[in-house]
């Protein structure tokens, strides 16, 4: 029995593919891919599980993936075979710890460019377009032909998956609020684990764990709250003062909030003690800019998203 993991947003294509030989077939979709294609016809019932990716991010469909790896891995009988379908070399690591693991499984990665997905002649192909996302007022099993008894399954775990992520990120934010800058983690290794002790995301093992915690210190980067060179980690502003500016701002309605950006600063400078910490305050206004607070409009006037 076989399991696939197919990187759909790298391959383009389930060409070639002999998708009747998997007991299941995870299917992982970009965020801007609308549609995939079938070109052959299967006479036995296949069950594909839709895994959609919804943000946009260097490497978010890998880290999804291996997170699945992990999680069924975990889960599901040893005697299943897993296979990672893409041109991506960079899934060999994980593919190679599975099945040198104390608890081993065959798990392969299987590359279309290395012949050993068998290819077929354009002339026997007949493509088949199912939309991820039908329109709503049209019945999406019009888009199946009737000869492929192909099951489409939308897998809700995505929906857990980045509830975890966002619940990890706002709670290690708070934590960073709450610690004095010295005592952070000042190296990529030390963050990591530090994330993973200190967030709802010890509870897991660490191989579906890593995956969720680099999504958390990607958002932590979008943020401008850390800045990651090599091994090394720098904290960009004292979160705890934006945090602090933050509530304050939001306990006052938009019409009784600065206008202007030099008049934000002022109220930033006023409030915070920061006078004479002119880069802690254009620390802050980053962060508020990045965290879809506010905006510049035109000239010196703001604003407020939020």
């Amino acid at each position: 029995m076989k399991y696939a993991f197919i990187d759909y947003e790298n391959i383009h294509s389930l060409d070639n593919i002999q998708l009747n030989e998997y007991e299941k077939v995870y299917l992982f979709l970009g965020a801007q891919q609308q549609s995939i294609t079938l070109s052959e016809k299967f006479n036995d019932q296949i069950e594909i599980r839709l895994v959609t990716i919804r943000d946009v991010a260097k490497n978010n469909l890998d880290f999804h993936l291996v997170f699945f790896l992990g999680k069924l891995d975990q889960e599901v009988d040893k005697k299943i075979d897993f296979h990672v379908i893409s041109k991506d070399k960079g899934y060999q690591g994980i593919c190679d710890y599975i099945t040198h693991q104390n608890n081993a499984r065959k798990c392969q990665l299987i590359s279309v460019e290395n012949g050993n997905i068998e290819k077929k002649t354009e002339s026997s192909k007949t493509a088949t377009t199912l939309n991820v996302n039908p329109p709503k007022n049209e019945n999406p099993k019009s888009e199946i032909s009737k000869p492929n008894p192909v099951t489409i399954v939308h897998d809700e775990n995505i929906s857990l998956i980045e509830n975890k992520i966002n619940n990890s990120f706002s709670a290690y934010k708070q934590l960073l609020a709450k610690t004095a800058n010295k005592n952070l983690p000042r190296t990529l290794d030390k963050l990591i684990n530090h994330i993973r002790s200190q967030t709802d995301l010890k509870q897991q093992d660490i191989n579906s764990a890593e995956p969720l915690i680099q999504d958390v210190i990607e958002k932590l980067k979008q943020g401008k709250i850390i800045k990651v060179t090599n091994n090394d980690i720098t904290y960009l502003t004292d979160i705890s003062d934006f945090d602090t500016y933050y509530s304050y701002l939001f306990s006052k309605s938009k019409t009784r909030r600065p206008t202007k950006l030099t008049g934000l600063k002022n109220d930033i400078k006023s409030r915070l003690n920061l006078r004479n910490n002119p880069k802690a305050v254009e620390d802050i206004i980053v962060l508020l800019k990045s965290n879809n607070v506010i905006r510049d409009i035109q000239g010196e006037k703001i604003e407020y998203l939020k």
